[in-house]
């Protein structure tokens, strides 16, 4: 038998036409139509998929052809061209690279009867064309496949078809790296105005700099007495002194061994044994230098360092420590033993003299009019550093006072150094020189001790008043090359306006 829309051949008990999908229930009711001229099927497809809605229905497996190629129609028809379909432009994001889709893998292909529910008895031979469109025009045709009327044997309506294969994107061109704006032109930026010092404000460093004055003094002093007056270091200088000169030398009138005689009595302990000239030699044979060097940094170890007990020696202690521990001496010089009867003549002679006041470091403080045995508190490294870090802090009010202007700056502290340096290093020098003046002129034993044995005293206030000096000649200098600058700028300024 033939079809009625599509002329085609087709089996006797065949109810469907496998080339144009018409019905062919009703085939002697219709016209056979014959076609003569080979034209595409497509228009003819969607009439008879038009009109035969309700007929036609299609398995789950049939609807998955709708993936498949396209296929012709007809062998004898001609070749459908269908245009493709412009490429969705790929989407990118923000920062110019472009999207990744993921690769949709194609669908496996159903067998053609694989629906064992299926109603075509002739689906083996059966082809649907579709065209190689997008997915939204494709859509329309699938919806009319599954309208009304055609589910499956049970009426209900087939799933819809799968997603069609994502079309290859083209490759797309990495955006170019954007161009940073130009950075702005800077505007040369003028220099700013000095501040102004008025005279409050230099009246103002000028007290701040009376203060730091004597910070610095306190601190170059007490650093000096500490290490230049250290007890063991006086005690070495002791045990240099040139004796002869030491015991000749003037003390209250008198030689220094005549006036230690006349205050022992040591004429009438020995029983007239000993004259003036025998016990100068008898001091000269004695260890009267070493004895005095540890009695001196005793004394140095107390008060300057805080060190021990009270070094306070009386007259006992003298006669028992020096007389006795040289009684060979003046046995082989006098040819006389001393008893213990002539050692308490000597000690009750010397205490007549008010040799033990005079030694004692209590009736120092009364008649200074200070705790003496406090001293050490002053000349401690943590006071010293305290004195050092208010220095400092007077330095820098000094700078804030005169809002850091270099020239002031310089100035004040120029005057800080220079006034300092040169009270320290006259002190320094006073003791060497002014001691060694004063010996010359009087001949007093005190002068030639300080000489001798504040020699590294003197050392060390001659070395820190130089330092200071020299500081204090850097800034002044540098002061007076601001200021010259700052002069010729003025002009300068003045004779261009």
């Amino acid at each position: 038998m033939k079809c009625y829309k599509c002329g085609s051949e087709m089996p006797e008990d065949a109810l469907f036409c496998t080339e144009c999908g018409a019905s062919l229930k009703e085939e002697e009711a219709h016209d056979v139509f014959v076609d003569d001229e080979p034209t595409s099927i497509l228009p003819h497809l969607e009439e008879v998929i038009a009109d035969n809605e309700e007929a036609l229905s299609l398995t789950q497996e049939q609807v998955q052809l709708l993936d498949d190629e396209p296929t012709e129609i007809l062998s004898t028809a001609d070749t459908v061209v269908i245009p493709e379909a412009s490429p969705i432009p790929p989407a990118e994001n923000v920062f110019g690279e472009p999207e990744s889709f993921p690769k949709q893998e194609e669908a496996p292909e159903p067998p053609v009867n694989g629906a064992p529910d299926s109603l075509n008895d002739n689906s083996d031979t059966m082809k649907i064309p579709i065209p190689n469109e997008p997915y939204s025009s494709y859509n329309v045709h699938t919806n009319q496949f599954a309208g009304k009327g055609s589910g499956t044997q049970n009426g209900s309506f087939a799933p819809p078809p799968p997603m069609p294969k994502t079309q290859q994107q083209a490759p797309v061109q990495p955006m170019p790296a954007p161009t940073p704006a130009p950075m702005p032109a800077q505007t040369e930026s003028k220099p700013k105005a000095k501040a102004k010092v008025g005279g409050g404000r230099v009246f103002a460093a000028s007290l701040v700099t009376i203060f730091t004055i004597i910070f610095l003094l306190l601190v170059s002093l007490l650093t000096a007495v500490k290490v230049g007056a250290d007890g063991s270091i006086i005690r070495r200088r002791a045990e240099k002194l040139n004796a002869d000169t030491t015991l000749t030398a003037m003390f209250d009138g008198k030689e220094m061994s005549k006036t230690l005689y006349d205050s022992l009595g040591f004429r009438t302990a020995t029983k007239g044994a000993a004259d003036e000239a025998g016990f100068k030699r008898f001091m000269l044979a004695s260890d009267f230098r070493e004895y005095a060097g540890e009695v001196a940094e005793g004394y140095l170890d107390y008060i300057i360092d805080g060190d021990g007990s009270d070094p306070s020696i009386t007259a006992e202690d003298f006669v028992n420590d020096f007389i006795r521990g040289n009684k060979d001496a003046s046995s082989k010089e006098f040819g006389y033993d001393l008893t213990e009867a002539d050692y308490d003549l000597l000690q009750k002679n010397l205490e007549k003299d008010s040799f033990s006041d005079t030694m004692n470091v209590k009736e120092w403080s009364r008649k200074l009019g200070f705790d003496v045995d406090k001293v050490s508190y002053a000349t401690s490294f943590i006071t010293i550093g305290i004195l050092g870090a208010l220095f400092l802090l007077f330095l820098i009010w000094t700078a804030a006072i005169v809002k850091r202007r270099a020239r002031f700056v310089t100035g004040f502290y120029g005057t800080i150094f220079t006034f300092v340096g040169l009270i320290v290093f006259l002190a320094g020098l006073a003791i060497v020189v002014g001691s060694a003046i004063g010996f010359t002129f009087t001949h007093n034993v005190c002068f030639y001790l300080a000489e001798s044995l504040l020699l590294p005293l003197s050392v060390m206030l001659i070395a820190i008043g130089a330092a200071e000096l020299i500081i204090g000649f850097i800034f002044r200098k540098t002061g007076k090359g601001l200021k010259k600058k700052e002069k010729k700028a003025a002009a300068a300024l003045a004779s261009v306006q």
